[in-house]
């Protein structure tokens, strides 16, 4: 993504020397080290969460950041609503992303529901809410709240 990695360099060509140096967002405080999770089948170690998005009361950082990016991966999807799998190595738990229903115009913009589960042990969670599109592009969870058991 442009805005997560500044990438800047000096010197010339023809001998002379060439410095480049990479300077990446700082990391928020999330946890101690990255989480590793399984998004859409494929193994993703979230070195860098969503800053701008605070992690839901009740869910594990570690488990919102594994979960997150199986949602983003759910939303790209335009008209289907496919049900991504997501997994955290660190702690065991696991879930599936799932987007509720189409995008919709709102005075926001362009907003979708969705359902996440978070499974752990015998604990289980689901957490619903809704996403925008931000200005760049991307999904930014606008709300979200744990369910009830009943």
């Amino acid at each position: 993504m442009p805005d997560a990695l500044d990438m800047s360099a000096t010197g010339s060509l023809g001998g002379d020397a060439v410095a480049a140096r990479a300077v990446a967002p700082p990391s928020p405080p999330l946890s101690p080290r990255p989480a590793v999770a399984i998004a859409g089948g494929k193994p993703v170690v979230q070195a860098v969460a969503y800053t701008a998005e605070p992690v839901p009361k009740g869910i594990a950082p570690d488990d919102w950041a594994a979960a997150r990016q199986a949602l983003a991966e759910a939303l790209r999807e335009k008209n289907a609503s496919p049900s991504v799998p997501w997994e955290n190595y660190a702690n065991a738990a696991r879930g599936t992303a799932i987007p509720l229903g189409a995008a919709r115009q709102t005075q926001t913009g362009t907003c979708r529901d969705f359902r996440i589960s978070f499974v752990r042990a015998a604990d289980e969670k689901w957490l619903q809410g809704e996403a925008c599109r931000s200005s760049h592009g991307s999904w930014q969870v606008a709300q979200a709240r744990l369910l009830a058991r009943s």
